[in-house]
């Protein structure tokens, strides 16, 4: 057995006391050691190494880049990626500078949610190479300095899992795998500024649950399946065939602590947390970051840094920011041998920023800086060693979910859905390029904005280059889905708007863009390229923090980026006029300053002249312009 620090045991011990009973405590965690004793014996001494060596907060320097596997970069449209073909981009992934690839979904999986409905999460699809395929690609990554981030799919898994084939073939002792119930509960659906919302009446407890995909068949989170002669009703959050796993189980918690393992001991360097605020259901509840919830995954995170200290976690949690924050969790310091010692939070060590997206879109779209600041002013304050994730696309919906301000939907309905597709009553899909009307001096300051704001910026595979809403892919996704649905007798609308987001992209767009060019492509590469070495080089823009800078224009976007040793001017003009502006600088910047200074635009290397009158700094910014100023 396997001993580990103090902290780590006793946090595990708390929780696991929390969710399955203090009377299972003991029981539970000499079961929770003896995976954690299986795992370090495994481990590869490569990734011992980097557990002591690496830097406590090294994921605050990344910039990530998402794809998936099959479709970045292709031969042709028709011919779907290996593992293998991927390594022929790398190089162009090593140019770009990018530092960490997030693969989307890889584990096995029928693909009727674009991997997301997992099938074996500790096995490689077979049509991506499979794990030996994938084994090589990893030593090739390493090999151009790249890190990983894979997904672990917490809340369901695909109706095709071997847990679900053995209770289909009369194994009911199963069913305890899954969350299911014996009759459906009486129900009625609701409609609010929040979406469909369906009211269960759970053995004499109204039970409020929103619909996330609202046209699955009868509108409920139920699927009736026949077992032996007895029906049986079972739970999902998303589609009928992604059925939601039972986390009260200890059987569950066990299988996924092997899962982390096997993929930590593979040499993940980041584990993205997928839907995570779902994973506990109680009755009366709406069943979202429920506290039992934060417990599961503060084991997954104990568990975690005790058998792979050099591996983090990541949470994809789309709620609002006074529920987002708690998924940090508390910071806390513990010993991990040779006398080194980690501090890092207690849940999840990164967090998408989703109310950041559709306001900065909504400043894009409007010229005005005001729909950043109201949201701004919302984010609490996350731990000094926690990091958000920033990020304009996905591979999802632009998401409006959680979303109050009406404005902000209003507009990007408005403006955005022409150029792309609604997605239900949740958002907009659509490329980034297609929403800025490909013109590529907006393109270039919406990626100057991602990459000035403090945090992770996440780049999606293609949005560099220009890449165009694919509505043929659309139509080929929905085939694929409806193929699925067709096996589980489900009647329901196969069309997923975020597919045209998504598809195949060629190899030789990708790299004919990196050459020397004007084309769409040539130009936002360029700009990116060189955005993101500057980042790089700068310490203020990986590590700092962000204040607002008034200006008298709200179509000038201004703020100071300030860390431990330096100070970062960054206005965006967000318009296509030339402006003059003036900025009020705070006390302490101003006295640093003397009256007419010379700045450095760290973009470009050039001296920019302003003029710095009581407090006010006055500078004329060209159409569209970034300047990040030293």
């Amino acid at each position: 057995m396997s001993e580990i620090s103090k902290q780590l045991e006793t946090d595990i011990k708390s929780s696991l006391g929390n969710v399955y009973g203090v009377d299972k405590v003991e029981e539970m965690f000499g079961n929770v050691l003896k995976i954690v004793a299986k795992a370090r014996l495994n481990r590869p001494a490569a990734l011992e190494d980097e557990d002591i060596i690496r830097d406590s907060s090294w994921y605050k320097d990344e910039i990530m880049y998402t794809f998936y596997a099959d479709q970045f970069g292709v031969e042709d449209e028709n011919t779907a990626n290996t593992f293998k073909d991927l390594i022929e981009m790398l190089p162009y992934l090593k140019d770009l500078g990018v530092t960490t690839v997030y693969i989307l979904p890889f584990m096995d999986s029928p693909m009727g949610d674009a991997g997301f409905d997992v099938l074996d999460p500790q096995n490689v699809r077979t049509d991506l190479g499979g794990t030996n395929e994938f084994k090589e690609f990893m030593v090739e990554m390493k090999k151009h300095g790249l890190k990983i981030q894979a997904d672990l799919v917490l809340n369901h898994f695909s109706d095709q899992h071997k847990w679900f084939k053995e209770i289909l073939n009369g194994n009911v002792d199963k069913l305890d795998y899954f969350l299911f119930r014996e009759e459906l509960p009486k129900y009625r659906e609701i409609h609010d500024s929040k979406g469909t919302i369906i009211e269960y009446d759970e053995d004499g407890v109204k039970t409020r649950r929103r619909m996330i995909f609202t046209d699955v068949g009868e509108n409920t989170h139920y699927r009736k399946i026949n077992i032996c002669g007895k029906d049986y009703y079972f739970y999902h959050t998303f589609y009928p065939f992604q059925l939601d796993i039972n986390w009260k189980n200890p059987e569950v918690l066990y299988y996924v602590l092997e899962t982390i393992a096997y993929w930590n001991n593979f040499g993940i360097d980041i584990f993205r947390l997928d839907a995570i605020p779902f994973l506990i259901k109680e009755k009366g509840t709406n069943a979202e970051n429920l506290p039992e919830t934060h417990d599961i995954v503060k084991i997954l995170s104990s568990f975690n840094q005790a058998i792979g200290p050099r591996s983090i976690l990541h949470a994809e949690a789309c709620e609002r920011p006074k529920d987002i924050i708690h998924y940090f969790g508390k910071e806390r310091t513990f010993n991990i041998g040779s006398d080194k010692i980690l501090t890092r939070t207690d849940e999840v060590q990164v967090a998408y920023n989703f109310p950041y997206m559709p306001a900065i879109w909504a400043s894009l779209i409007t010229g005005s800086n005001e729909y950043f600041w109201n949201t701004y002013e919302e984010i609490p304050t996350i731990p000094d060693s926690a990091s958000w994730a920033q990020f304009l696309r996905v591979h999802d919906e632009l998401t409006l979910e959680m979303v109050d301000d009406t404005a902000i939907k209003k507009i990007i309905c408005k403006e955005l859905a022409p150029k792309g597709d609604r997605f239900k009553d949740l958002g907009v899909s659509g490329r980034m390029a297609n929403f800025l009307d490909n013109n590529s001096e907006k393109i270039c300051l919406a990626f100057a904005i991602l990459l000035s704001l403090p945090g992770i910026p996440v780049i999606y595979y293609g949005d560099e280059i220009g890449a165009q809403n694919n509505l043929e892919y659309g139509k080929k996704a929905a085939q694929k889905r409806k193929e699925v649905l067709k096996e589980i007798n489900e009647n329901l609308d196969s069309y997923d708007s975020r597919d045209i987001n998504r598809g195949p992209i060629l190899k030789d767009h990708f790299y004919n863009s990196m050459r020397d060019g004007e084309t769409l492509g040539n130009v936002i590469y360029k700009t990116v390229k060189n955005l993101i070495r500057v980042r790089k080089e700068t310490p203020a823009l990986r590590r700092g923090k962000l204040s607002k800078i008034p200006s008298d224009k709200k179509e000038i976007f201004s703020y100071l980026i300030i860390s431990n040793d330096q100070q970062l001017i960054v206005i965006n003009n967000l318009t296509e006029n030339k402006l003059k502006t003036s900025l009020t600088l705070p006390n302490n910047l101003v006295e640093t300053l003397s009256k007419k200074i010379d700045m450095i635009n760290l973009i470009n290397g050039t001296k920019t002249n302003v003029c710095l009158r009581y407090g006010k700094l006055d500078i004329d910014i060209e159409p569209c312009q970034t300047l990040w100023l030293s």
